[in-house]
């Protein structure tokens, strides 16, 4: 069996890897850094590895699934960036669109098509629930992932779980990269390690919705 994480390099991403090959699971792991992902191939001793940027080359994906036809895909990779629209650099922009939404919905797709059973989680975020001054397209982009995978849910041949995970503030290296104030919110930050298991907890049960402590499920209540 193998499991499928995008963005497992570092952060949420590689403690989801870390559960599932605790789960048995064989993993293909797909990061844009070529040098965390081949400590972390070799930590969690994955035998499948790209480095891939996936808001360019996400089409690259589709060999990769077809060939080992996964049974849980992790889509995880993404980005984002604090600051006003209006100043925010456009070509940032763009890319984040092309990884958050292209790349995830490229993806989504070429697994659905060669699976025959297992499960999909899609990674948005509390974001997705309500609007977000100072990270506008971030937002919209995890809305977008939201209303995707739950559109998609009712879609799903038999056998084929889809869920998304509207993760809380988590304390990885997103708030530094994204240049993200965090003197807000640090205290109500998971460890990555903690949302990762129980994100994996759930997708295994079943649920579609999936929050991983009160700050997500109270924020998005009824969103």
């Amino acid at each position: 069996m193998y499991a499928l994480v995008t963005g497992g390099s570092q952060g949420v991403g590689y403690y989801m890897a870390r559960e599932l090959k605790m789960r048995g699971y064989e993993l293909i792991l797909v990061a844009r850094n070529e040098e965390k992902l081949k400590k972390v191939a070799k930590e969690l001793d994955a035998k499948v590895f790209r480095a891939l940027d996936l808001a360019k080359d996400y089409r690259a994906m589709r060999e990769l699934i077809e060939e080992f036809k996964p049974n849980v895909v992790i889509n995880n990779a993404g980005c984002g960036f604090y600051g006003d629209f209006v100043s925010q650099d456009e070509e940032k922009i763009m890319k984040m669109i092309d990884l958050n939404i292209t790349a995830l919905t490229y993806i989504t797709k070429k697994a659905m098509e060669n699976m025959d059973k297992g499960y999909i989680m899609n990674v948005a975020s509390i974001a997705a629930c309500r609007p977000v001054p100072k990270a506008a397209v971030y937002a919209a982009t995890k809305a977008y992932v939201k209303h995707l995978t739950a559109s998609l849910i009712p879609e799903a041949p038999p056998g084929i779980h889809l869920s998304y995970l509207l993760l809380s503030p988590t304390a990885t290296k997103f708030w530094d990269k994204a240049e993200w104030p965090t003197h807000n919110i640090k205290w109500i930050m998971l460890s990555p390690e903690k949302a990762a298991k129980r994100a994996i907890r759930k997708m295994f049960k079943g649920k579609k919705r999936i929050t991983v402590g009160p700050v997500s499920f109270l924020y998005c209540l009824g969103k």
